[in-house]
């Protein structure tokens, strides 16, 4: 027996089988099959491991739709460690799966920062050509097999150039490095303004080092083992010459992945949330939605619900607890469509049930999944994260 497979027989021996995590299983939850759970998951795992089970399509398809969102690890009373077993036996079959071509280009653009340059210059002209409001009308997207990817473009947002520094507005409280991530700057610079604002105002001084890459999530949940370690290389030597009191993230599922190998890792909402602002009031109806890595990995969701009632005549409410995976999850939506679609319907059902304005996420790629969701059933609601508005309200 190899050493990675009797890793994985130590880690699925912890787990008892006990059944607890099955109800806080998106997958199981839709499927009620039991291969579909976490424990059937991981006695799957246990079964190769050990030498009784052959790897199969079917076993690996079992695997591959874990939407790895880890309601399960936050309810197992055994701390079972779900998420590790999961992503060591993928990278134990990594290349005995075809990936799809989606997957394969967003892939390549997370770990490229070239090719990311040449896709912002790309979508700048897709965009402000009204090439997509053309090719959305007609449907080309879908005819071309792109539809999966590009549904989750959003509208055209200006944009400048990132300096490395951005020093504090008022009195200097220390200094914090800021991680965009791989897809902040192309999908969602606004966020990454907001929070460069809103932090530079509180009187942080704000690090943006130019060699940070990928955080390596697609790549650690694809599989690919080793590219995930080369980029939290990078990422580690990036941030590791500056006095920085935390690394602040936007994106919950980078967060989740960072605060693996980097210290002091915090959300942007936790970090600010121990300051009082002067906040402009805004008579809104504004939903927080908690992405499960920020809930069920970094745990720090209450701090969103407890920064955004700083805001005068808000009216705020948040999904319900027992609201499941968006169906998000990385680059899942692309693999698992209809499931994903499912998932989606589903928070967005519940969203829906009253008035809202702004749904707030903090998680990029649950946003991207959610705005389009809405954008598909013609709703006007406006996804944003919760830093957009805190910046937007912010008294000068």
């Amino acid at each position: 027996m190899t050493n990675t497979k009797k890793e994985l027989l130590a880690i699925a021996d912890s787990c008892v089988k006990c059944g607890i995590c099955a109800p806080h299983c998106p997958t199981y939850t839709q499927t009620q099959n039991e291969n579909e759970s976490p424990r059937g998951r991981i006695a799957l795992i246990q079964a190769w491991a050990g030498g009784n089970l052959n790897v199969t399509n079917n076993l690996l398809n079992h695997i591959d739709s874990c939407l790895l969102c880890r309601a399960c690890e936050k309810a197992c009373p055994a701390v079972v460690p779900y998420a590790k077993l999961i992503d060591d036996f993928r990278a134990e079959m990594h290349g005995e799966q075809s990936i799809p071509m989606s997957v394969r280009w967003v892939k390549i653009l997370a770990e490229n920062k070239r090719i990311q340059g040449w896709a912002k210059s790309g979508l700048t002209f897709y965009q402000k050509n009204n090439l997509q409001k053309t090719a959305r009308f007609l449907h080309l997207p879908t005819l071309f097999g792109l539809g999966k990817l590009e549904r989750l473009v959003p509208n055209y947002q200006e944009s400048q150039p990132l300096k490395n520094y951005y020093p504090a507005l008022n009195e200097v409280k220390g200094d914090v490095g800021l991680f965009i991530g791989c897809m902040g700057e192309l999908l969602d610079f606004k966020t990454i303004n907001a929070a460069i604002n809103v932090l530079t105002h509180i009187g942080f001084n704000v690090h943006l080092p130019e060699t940070q890459v990928c955080c390596g999530a697609l790549a650690l949940h694809e599989g690919d083992a080793n590219t995930a370690e080369n980029l939290a290389k990078q990422n580690k030597t990036a941030f590791a010459n500056e006095n920085l009191q935390a690394i602040i993230t936007i994106a919950s599922g980078c967060g989740s992945t960072l605060k693996d190998y980097a210290p002091n890792v915090v959300d942007i909402s936790h970090f600010i949330s121990q300051f009082e602002f002067n906040l402009k009031p805004l008579a809104a109806n504004i939903c927080v939605h908690s992405p499960c890595t920020l809930k069920n990995v970094l745990k720090t969701d209450k701090s969103v619900l407890k920064l955004l009632k700083q805001i005068p005549e808000a009216n705020i409410s948040s999904l319900p607890e027992t609201t499941q995976c968006c169906g998000a999850a990385g680059s899942y939506s692309l693999r698992h469509d209809k499931m994903a679609q499912t998932l989606l319907n589903e928070l967005l059902e519940t969203a829906l049930e009253k008035p809202t304005d702004y749904l707030v996420s903090s998680n990029i790629g649950c946003a991207l999944h959610i705005a389009a969701g809405l954008r598909e059933r013609g709703e006007d609601a406006t996804v944003v994260h919760p830093i957009v508005l805190l910046a937007k309200q912010l008294v000068n």
